[in-house]
C-alpha cells in the first residue's frame, strides 16, 4: 500500500518531468492567428475566443456567421466623454473589417452612435455622430467602400442602462460605469436579397 508521504512525492516529481517531456511541443497542435490551440493532439476541437477568425474547428474558419452577428461583435463602446477608439475596440473592428469586406452578402452598412444621458442633450447628439463617424474612418482604413457606410448620432435617445441618474446631476464614478453600454455605435448590416 502506497502512503501520503510517497503519493506527494510521485505527484511533485511527474510535476517537474511533466513540462519538460513536453518542452518540444505537440506536432498535431493547430493554433489559430491569435496564437490559441484550436486542435489538441488527439484532433479533438478546443474552445478559443470569440476573436479567432483562423479557427481551425469550424466550418467557417472561425468566422461567425455574418447574419446573426451577438451584441458583442456589432456594438463597438467608447470611454466617457471620448469619441476614440481604444485598442480592444480597434482589434474588434480590424477583424469585423475583413468579415464585411470579403463578404459577398453585406449590401449597405449603417453606424449609428450613441451616448449616455450624462451632459446636455444637444453635446451628447454631437458627439454620438463623431463616435459613428470614427467608427466609419477606421472601417475605411481597413477597405470598407465608404459609399456603403451611412452614419447616424442619437445621442441619448436609446438608453439600455439604468443607474440611478437624474438628468441634470452630477454623475458619481459608479453611475459613469453604470452608463458604459450607453457609449457605442452600432453596427447594422443590410444584406443582398
Amino acid at each position: 500500500m502506497i502512503n501520503l508521504k510517497k503519493l506527494t512525492r510521485f505527484a511533485v516529481i511527474g510535476a517537474m518531468i511533466a513540462p519538460a517531456a513536453f518542452a518540444g511541443g505537440f506536432p498535431n497542435v493547430v493554433h489559430n492567428t491569435d496564437a490559441n490551440i484550436v486542435r489538441n493532439t488527439f484532433e479533438n476541437c478546443v474552445v478559443s475566443t470569440f476573436t479567432s477568425v483562423n479557427d481551425a474547428c469550424t466550418g467557417q474558419m472561425g468566422k461567425p456567421d455574418i447574419r446573426n452577428l451577438s451584441k458583442e461583435w456589432r456594438n463597438v463602446y467608447f470611454d466617457f466623454n471620448k469619441s476614440t477608439l481604444n485598442m480592444k475596440e480597434k482589434a474588434k473592428l480590424d477583424q469585423l473589417s475583413k468579415i464585411i469586406v470579403e463578404s459577398k452578402e453585406v449590401k449597405n452598412v449603417d453606424l449609428v452612435g450613441y451616448a449616455d444621458m450624462v451632459g446636455n442633450a444637444a453635446y451628447n447628439k454631437r458627439l454620438s455622430m463623431k463616435r459613428a463617424q470614427t467608427v466609419k474612418s477606421y472601417l475605411a482604413t481597413k477597405g470598407l467602400k465608404t459609399r456603403k457606410v451611412k452614419v447616424q448620432g442619437l445621442g441619448e435617445a436609446k438608453s439600455s442602462a439604468d443607474c440611478g441618474y437624474t438628468d441634470g446631476q452630477k454623475a458619481t464614478q459608479d453611475q459613469i460605469s453604470c452608463l458604459a453600454e450607453d457609449r457605442r455605435v452600432e453596427i447594422m448590416l443590410d444584406f443582398v436579397k
